[in-house]
């Protein structure tokens, strides 16, 4: 199945890294159909019903790991040009993917908790100047104020340090990422997000994909994952880890 809906080409790369160091995130519509995006959401719910537990029930989000691993689609999402062309000019040419993973709120899920991604929460603030890594959120449904749309806080990575306590209400300076299933949210790493109340009947589900400079340790063993995905292209490789110094022990 081709996902490739959109092209380096036929988008601004220069903009979009530019307001993603400005702004510190950007919505980048029609990346791929929505028909791909009503396949892959498919897949997701295949796995979120067999993996389901009381705990998930319970508190109304699943995550679903170990995507590359699935299928064959989310690998090819995982290595989409546009994507790699954003955090090859963002990151350097030398990036591989630190997670790779669905995150789904059901009805009802109430929760807010700003946060910032890894690995920006490992490490003491002042952080280090300069972009060490990039989060993508992939719509594989309608984002919305109502359905656990995620929050944002514009300009929030320039301030080089975690958000301060309160972390679990809404901030007066925090904005909702509205956008289209197909459509992909690429972010500075040190952004201030949240997700936010699904108040609908309908769950919501988004891809979330953090492409990391090479000097850095990944989030997810994505090198343990590759080893059990057999004949990976050289792009899926490199994205998984395959180029990455392994340490040994002299």
């Amino acid at each position: 199945m081709d996902v490739i809906n959109t092209t380096p080409d036929l988008v601004n790369i220069e903009s979009i890294v530019q307001t993603i160091n400005e702004r510190g995130f950007i919505i980048v519509p029609n990346i791929i159909t929505a028909e791909i995006a009503d396949r892959a959401r498919t897949l997701v719910h295949g796995y979120l019903e067999a993996e389901a537990t009381e705990e998930t029930r319970t508190v109304k989000t699943q995550r679903v790991g170990q995507l590359a691993v699935r299928h064959q689609l989310f690998r090819d999402l995982m290595c989409h040009p546009v994507v790699l062309a954003v955090w090859e000019r963002f990151l350097g040419e030398d990036i591989f993917c630190s997670t790779w993973t669905a995150n789904t709120a059901y009805p009802g899920y109430s929760s807010i908790h700003w946060h910032v991604d890894y690995p920006y929460w490992s490490l003491k603030s002042p952080w280090p100047p300069g972009n060490i890594t990039g989060q993508t959120l992939w719509l594989l449904d309608d984002l919305t104020e109502d359905n656990g749309g995620t929050g944002v806080v514009p300009y929030s990575h320039h301030l080089g340090k975690p958000p301060e306590e309160p972390t679990t209400v809404w901030r007066s300076d925090g904005e909702i990422v509205n956008g289209r299933r197909g459509s992909v949210v690429f972010a500075h790493g040190a952004w201030y997000h949240t997700a936010r109340p699904n108040i609908t009947d309908r769950s919501r589900t988004v891809l979330l994909g953090m492409y990391l400079k090479h000097c850095f340790i990944p989030q997810e063993d994505m090198y343990g994952q590759l080893a059990k995905i057999e004949n990976p292209s050289e792009m899926v490789k490199k994205m998984m880890g395959g180029n990455q110094h392994q340490p040994k022990n002299i």
